[in-house]
């Protein structure tokens, strides 16, 4: 009689038990397939960016910017020690201090350090706009 009035029991408690036991296997394989997707979204990112990298490090082998910008520098630090044109860069530097307007600034900041590969995000834009 007893086993007659367990059986039942028994037999609720462990269909109950079995579908536990699905539940978790299912939210588990759903947890693994959650993982595996953020996986590979970083992965396609990683080598998106890496692929970027390599196409902007070849694009600059037949650039001509970063000689420009060298040019430049260059010139305005020979022509500091030549004597007939050291008032020239003075009032050169002057009027650029004190009539070009901060965005032409950060233009050219940004163009320069782009030249010679420096990478400028928003933390390089804030930086710029401190000053």
């Amino acid at each position: 009689m007893l086993q007659a009035l367990i059986s039942p029991i028994a037999s609720i408690a462990g269909t109950w038990l079995e579908g536990r036991l699905e539940t978790k296997k299912a939210d588990t394989k759903v947890k693994v397939a959650k993982a595996e997707a953020e996986a590979k979204i970083m992965l396609k990112k990683a080598t998106g960016e890496m692929d970027m990298e390599a196409n902007l490090t070849g694009q600059m082998e037949t650039s001509w910017k970063d000689e420009f910008w060298t040019i430049i520098f260059g010139a305005i630090l020979v022509a500091c020690f030549l004597p007939f044109t050291q008032e020239y860069v003075r009032e050169g530097f002057i009027f650029l201090s004190m009539h070009s307007p901060d965005w032409f600034q950060n233009c050219l900041y940004i163009c320069i350090g782009s030249s010679f590969g420096y990478r400028i995000g928003k933390a390089g834009l804030a930086t710029f706009r401190k000053k």
